[in-house]
């Protein structure tokens, strides 16, 4: 009987540590602020400031980071984000100073860069060559069920625990599940364990998969117009997305919803997102990719929008609401599968993990930006209309710069 390919069972341990890696790290916090703000006082604007602290650094770090998956590999580096991760959390269980908080996602974002898609990326652009898509579609829809199961998750655990207790089992989760996949399951290459991409008997198709020779260099990449163009599009559509996802919560909480319904319709755009990548893989049958893809980021961008057409908590309200999620949630993870699929698939496999943290500078750049500005401009002009109409723009943008990725690099290659 034949073996399973390893490199699935490494996919299978990654889904797991995405889901609770972005669960913990990334939307919890939409949750966790509101009561932070009842019990300690702190502004929105004020959260939001130490969460884009945490994203910068993480950015900060990302060519380091691609450098170091490119030269050693994945294992030791997620191993101690997740040690990382379970640090921040308890410390964060027992914070009660503004310039603490600040220091600890400081820390967050070391972890942030050590166990996020970024690392995960890197191991499936070493394992997979004509299945790569299929992988990355697996590990991206674990990762965007996170929101799905840990939003509702955080609510509920704040409701039982109160929110420090919450996050004492939040660490524990990390814990058990984070550390020990990350340090006994990951393995750099394919030829470690003598395979070859895929499982396959022999070498992969140069159409398939480009060799270290063939691959674009690092340096070549970031003086194309193909690769300018995936980093606008990815920076707006990353920026309009946070920057609503972490307003959200308190957002429909402000128009009257309870708090366990807000997380519910927050929680939904996880799933929504989980299907959002199934769509675009089905329609890549009769689709380009990065045009299925546009499409979403269009209707996405009309869809934010919805809610200022309404206000309360209404019937009406509620559908503008619902509709709005689920647009919402189709575009919300195109971002992290075309990173996944289409760097290499442009550029190759064998610089994928430098050419990622080039890019994933300007993303976490982004990352970070969204909810400072978001909240920031909620907290000076005490609406929430700024922060939806600037979302709109930004999802448009971004449809539109994919599209000229796409041009860009056919032009290139003649």
């Amino acid at each position: 009987m034949k073996r399973p390919y390893y490199g699935w069972l490494m996919v299978s341990g990654l889904s797991a540590t995405e889901l609770v890696s972005w669960g913990v790290l990334i939307y919890a916090f939409s949750v966790l602020v509101v009561p932070m703000k009842a019990e300690l006082g702190w502004s929105l604007g004020e959260l939001n400031a130490a969460y884009a602290a945490g994203i910068a650094v993480s950015g900060l770090v990302a060519i380091p980071v691609g450098r170091w998956l490119q030269a050693r590999g994945a294992r030791g580096l997620m191993t101690a984000g997740s040690v990382l991760t379970v640090a921040v959390l308890l410390g964060w269980s027992r914070v009660d100073s503004l310039i603490v908080f600040f220091g600890l996602f400081v820390v967050a974002g070391l972890a942030m860069a050590a166990t996020l898609y970024e690392p995960a990326f890197a191991v499936t652009a070493a394992w997979f060559a004509a299945r790569r898509a299929r992988a990355v579609l697996v590990l991206t829809i674990f990762g965007g069920l996170a929101s799905v199961v840990f939003v509702p998750l955080t609510g509920s655990l704040i409701g039982w625990l109160g929110w420090r207790d919450a996050l004492l089992a939040l660490a524990l989760i990390t814990g058990v599940i984070g550390i020990p996949i990350h340090g006994l399951l990951l393995r750099r290459w394919p030829a470690d364990r003598g395979l070859y991409p895929d499982g396959a008997a022999g070498p992969p198709d140069d159409r398939l998969q480009r060799t270290e020779e063939t691959s674009a260099r690092r340096s070549d990449v970031v003086r194309s117009g193909s690769f300018w163009w995936i980093t606008v599009c990815m920076v707006a559509a990353t920026a309009s997305r946070v920057a609503i996802s972490v307003v959200f919560v308190a957002y429909l909480t402000d128009r009257g919803y309870p708090l366990g319904q807000a997380t519910l319709l927050s929680g939904a755009i996880g799933l929504f997102q989980v299907c959002g990548r199934i769509l675009v893989t089905w329609l890549s049958r009769y689709l380009p990719e990065y045009r299925a893809s546009a499409i979403l980021f269009a209707t996405q961008g009309i869809a934010f929008v919805l809610p200022l057409l309404t206000s309360g908590h209404g019937t009406a309200a509620t559908l503008s609401i619902v509709v709005c999620v689920v647009f919402f949630g189709l575009g919300f993870g195109l971002p992290e599968l075309l990173r996944g699929t289409l760097l290499a698939e442009y550029y190759g496999p064998a610089n994928y993990a430098s050419i990622n943290g080039t890019l994933a500078i300007f993303v976490v750049g982004a990352r970070a930006g969204g909810p400072f500005v978001a909240g920031f401009v909620v907290t000076v002009t005490g609406s929430y209309l700024p922060a939806f109409l600037g979302a709109t723009v930004l999802a448009l943008t971004s449809a539109v710069a994919l599209v000229m990725s796409r041009r860009a690099m056919l032009a290139e290659a003649l």
